[in-house]
Order: C-alpha cells, then sequence, then structure tokens
C-alpha cells in the first residue's frame, strides 16, 4: 500500500510489475493517481460517478460548441415568439427598455453642422434601406433580432447624389441567415481563415463577409452562390460570451426545452379543463339486447347525446358510470415557478415578462428593476452602442464631411440613452434632489440620467423662465419665486456697509513726557 498524506492509493498487478523493473516510473504512477483522487475529492463536478453520469462536457471551444447548432436555435426561438404569448413578451420588454424611444447622439465637442445633417438623416426614414424606420426604429429592430436570433448584420449601402439623400448612405439590417455557413474552417494561402461565413487574416482580423444575395428561407429565393463582401461595409452585432467566439447564439437558448414543455404543459392543461368542464357518462349493455337512454347519433352509433336535466330510466341490462374529471389545481404553482425560470434565463423580472404584479411591493419591485436594468446598462453599452450606434454614426459623419452644409471633421458621439422608470416618482425625485444638493451628484449627470440632454435642457429652461417674467406670470413651480414648501421666497436684505475705521487717537503729552523719561 502506498500512501499520500490522508489519501489510500492501492496497488494494482501492473503498478508492482513496473515497480520490480523500474521504481521510479512505478512511484510516478502512485503519484498521478494520487493527485487525481485529490482532486476529484475536491470537485465533485469534475468527478464520474452515478451523480455525474449522462453529464456530458465537452471541452469544445465556443465556435465548435456553437455554429453547428446556430440555425436550429434561431428557428426554435422564432417558433416560441410567434406563437407563445410569453416570449413574445420577453423579447418586447427587453427592446423596449434598451432602446425605448430611441439611443439619442449628439456630437462632442458641440457642432451646428453636424446636428443639423444627423438629425434630418436619422430623424427621418431617408437612413433605412427599405425606407421605413428611422434610427431609432432600426436600433430596436436590430436588438430583437439579436435576442431572437443571437446575432443581426447591418450592411452598409452608399446612394448616388440624385437620390436627394440629407446624407448619401442608407442602413440595411440582415437576418444571420445570409452569412453562408458551408464556408467554414477553410484555410486561405495568405494565412487567414473562413470560419462560419466571416473571413478572417492572418492575425484574426476580420476581412470580409460571405453573404447570399438573398434570404435561404425565402418562397422563391434562388440557389446561387455567396458573395464576398469587405469587412467594412458590414457590422455583425451579437453577445460575447465566450473568447474567441464568432457568432451569436440566440438569447432563447438557456431556456428554450423549460418553454417548450411549458407551452406543451399549458396546451395539455386547457384540455384538462374543457374535459372537466364536460359531464360524460359511460354506459354497459349487459347482453347487448337494452334500447338506446338517450338520441343517438347517426353517424356514429355508439355515441348518444343526452338533453340537460333529463331523467334516466334504464333498461334491464343497462349500467350507467359518471366520468371522474380530472383536476388542475396544480397548473398555478408550476406556472410561477417555470416562468420565474424562464424571466432569469432571459434577464427580465417576472413581473415583466407575465404582467402579473400582485405579489410586489415598492421595494421588491425596485430590486427586481434593477437588477433588470443593470443588464439593459450592459447590453446598451458593451454592445448595441459600440457595434452599432458608433460605427452607423462615423459611416455617416464621414459622408457628411463631403457635403457642403457638413461639418469639417468628423466628431465624436455623445449617446444619450432612455432612463430607467421611476416606480414612485415623489420618492425618487427627492432622492435626486438631495443628490444634488449634498454634492454626490451633478445637475448635468442627474439630467443625463433621465434621458435629457443637460445643455438643451437647461436652454429650454432659461428660455422659459424668461418668457415668465416678460408676462409678469409667478408660477409655484419656480424656485427663484417660492421656496420648496411653496411659500414666497423674501427678497435678500440690503449687505450693511462696512463699518468706517475710527479715527487714530492723537497722543496725550503725558504720556510723551513718560516716554522721554524712559529714554
Amino acid at each position: 500500500m502506498a500512501k499520500n498524506g490522508a489519501d489510500t492509493v492501492t496497488q494494482t498487478w501492473l503498478d508492482r510489475a513496473i515497480g520490480f523493473f523500474a521504481p521510479a516510473s512505478a512511484l510516478r504512477r502512485i503519484r498521478a493517481r494520487a493527485a487525481a483522487a485529490v482532486i476529484l475529492r475536491h470537485y465533485e463536478g469534475a468527478a464520474s460517478g452515478r451523480r455525474t453520469q449522462g453529464w456530458a462536457r465537452s471541452g469544445s471551444d465556443a465556435n465548435a460548441a456553437a455554429v453547428p447548432f446556430l440555425k436550429n436555435l434561431r428557428n426554435s426561438a422564432r417558433d416560441l415568439v410567434r406563437n407563445n404569448g410569453y416570449a413574445e413578451s420577453a423579447i418586447t420588454t427587453i427592446c423596449d427598455h434598451v432602446v425605448g424611444w430611441g439611443i439619442v447622439a449628439k456630437p462632442k465637442p458641440t457642432n451646428a453642422k453636424a446636428v443639423v445633417v444627423w438629425e434630418a438623416w436619422a430623424g427621418t426614414t431617408a437612413c433605412d434601406a427599405d425606407g421605413r424606420q428611422t434610427f431609432a426604429g432600426l436600433q430596436h429592430l436590430v436588438m430583437r433580432t439579436v435576442v431572437e436570433a443571437g446575432e443581426v448584420l447591418v450592411r452598409r449601402r452608399l446612394r448616388k447624389p440624385e437620390d436627394n439623400l440629407p446624407i448619401p448612405v442608407q442602413i440595411q439590417v440582415l437576418e444571420p441567415d445570409y452569412l453562408d455557413t458551408a464556408k467554414t474552417d477553410v484555410r486561405l494561402p495568405n494565412g487567414g481563415r473562413i470560419t462560419a461565413g466571416i473571413e478572417t487574416d492572418a492575425i484574426g482580423r476580420r476581412v470580409a463577409y460571405w453573404l447570399f444575395q438573398e434570404h435561404p428561407g425565402a418562397a422563391q429565393a434562388s440557389l446561387a452562390a455567396s458573395v464576398r463582401v469587405p469587412a467594412e461595409s458590414v457590422l455583425h452585432i451579437f453577445r460575447q460570451d465566450r473568447a474567441s467566439q464568432v457568432r451569436g447564439a440566440s438569447w432563447f437558448a438557456p431556456v428554450l426545452l423549460k418553454f417548450k414543455d411549458f407551452d406543451d404543459f399549458d396546451d395539455a392543461t386547457l384540455m384538462r379543463q374543457k374535459v372537466a368542464a364536460c359531464l360524460a357518462i359511460v354506459t354497459t349493455d349487459v347482453d347487448g339486447q337494452a334500447t338506446p337512454i338517450g338520441t343517438v347519433d347517426p353517424a356514429n352509433p355508439m355515441i348518444e347525446e343526452l338533453q340537460p336535466g333529463a331523467m334516466l330510466n334504464l333498461p334491464p341490462g343497462r349500467a350507467v358510470t359518471v366520468v371522474d374529471p380530472p383536476s388542475v389545481r396544480e397548473f398555478s404553482d408550476y406556472t410561477k415557478t417555470t416562468l420565474r425560470a424562464v424571466a432569469t434565463g432571459l434577464g427580465v423580472s417576472y413581473e415583466d415578462l407575465t404582467g402579473d404584479y400582485s405579489e410586489v411591493n415598492f421595494s421588491s419591485a425596485r430590486m427586481s428593476r434593477l437588477r433588470h436594468w443593470a443588464r439593459v446598462d450592459d447590453w446598451r453599452w458593451r454592445m448595441l452602442i459600440p457595434q452599432f450606434c458608433n460605427p452607423v454614426w462615423v459611416w455617416a459623419m464621414e459622408l457628411a464631411v463631403m457635403l457642403e452644409n457638413g461639418p469639417r471633421t468628423v466628431p465624436v458621439a455623445e449617446w444619450t440613452a432612455p432612463p430607467i422608470p421611476m416606480i414612485e416618482p415623489d420618492r425618487e425625485g427627492l432622492a435626486y434632489q438631495r443628490n444634488i444638493r449634498t454634492g454626490i451628484m451633478t445637475l448635468s449627470e442627474a439630467i443625463r440620467e433621465r434621458g435629457y440632454d443637460p445643455e438643451e435642457l437647461l436652454n429650454e429652461m432659461a428660455a422659459d423662465n424668461k418668457l415668465i417674467d416678460k408676462l409678469g406670470l409667478v408660477l409655484d413651480s419656480d424656485a427663484r419665486q417660492n421656496t420648496q414648501a411653496g411659500l414666497p421666497r423674501q427678497p435678500e436684505p440690503a449687505a450693511a456697509p462696512p463699518p468706517k475705521p475710527a479715527p487714530a487717537a492723537e497722543p496725550d503729552e503725558d504720556d510723551e513726557d513718560d516716554e522721554d523719561e524712559e529714554t
């Protein structure tokens, strides 16, 4: 027997045989087996036994684990969104909270020409290649596609001057089905490779996308080969969860089976309810000679119908058994448990997913909303804005520089997103006021957090105050005129003049004599 600390390792006949000819090799074998026993004892999840039986633990990289299954995942998610109200609620909630009325851009530093040309382009349908959405609408469409399909492609479409667009470029949103997944693990002569339709160079930078000219799922889609589109004209937006990940999986992937099981259970429960709403009886004819007890269906003589309130007068040989309908009392508990798990997997609150606010108070509602809003900020500032909003801004401003009424240089964009909705405005508004007064938060920071541009809001406030003073109005909400309690402000007392300095006292003759004597 060989011992390593508290672990006992039994020698096999092979160990003894190796030990006879090569003692050092046998010792290394025993030490390795002892170390493995210690690791397995400390990490139960790494052990192989009854509790982990059937647990497939693959060591594949992000692309090998996801790429072969992306199509099935997004098709399953689309089917759920089409046919399940909770799935539609989840995807709508995420898009409404992340995008809202739109994430607004402003050049920094302020550039009047850039503002004008951007608003003329992004604030109208001129920015959409389909001519249907503003830039805010495109943000919503991009976010919805990312959640449902896991990723989305955005293609830059340059236009001619005669198209009379504010900026000669438009944005085309494409579903990830356009990527030619058949082109994968292709090695290129220059050292690059193609993975799932995405071409990279020798150091891993994206240089091109292989796209079909039509959606492969279109009713009359042609079988034309994919074409190579340079990467500078394509944006690929997805949530990156692992290093070296090149494609994104549907956000419904962790909850697809649970969602489908719940959908089936919901349908089965509805059928049980229908059965429970029906009172059925089963009759037995002992010798086959008994007459019918109700109206016989001519199409199916085995089925008889009874009128409500009928009194049965059974003939000899006929027996009646009443069907006991099933109960559905466990449906509510199962529904709440399942939908809470689904909401957690998708990153939304149970209340937003279901519309059920019966069991929340102010504290629980705010904690749930804050937890969800942390994810909203992550989706905004780490995915949607850097991968979609900023590149589109650069595309537009680079072409706007060439226009006579455009800016001379490409300015940097500062984005302002819609704020988190207030649950109790009176309490939360008071908290903002205290934070500003105590110096914890600046006024501009509070304004931006509420989804507005500080400069625009303060200029508008100054214009309103000027108009109010011109018309001689005194509003209760005017902090210049009234205190927070609604009382008129007292005029500040005039500052008292500084006291005059006292005249210097003349020296006394006696004091002079004393000084002479001292001298």
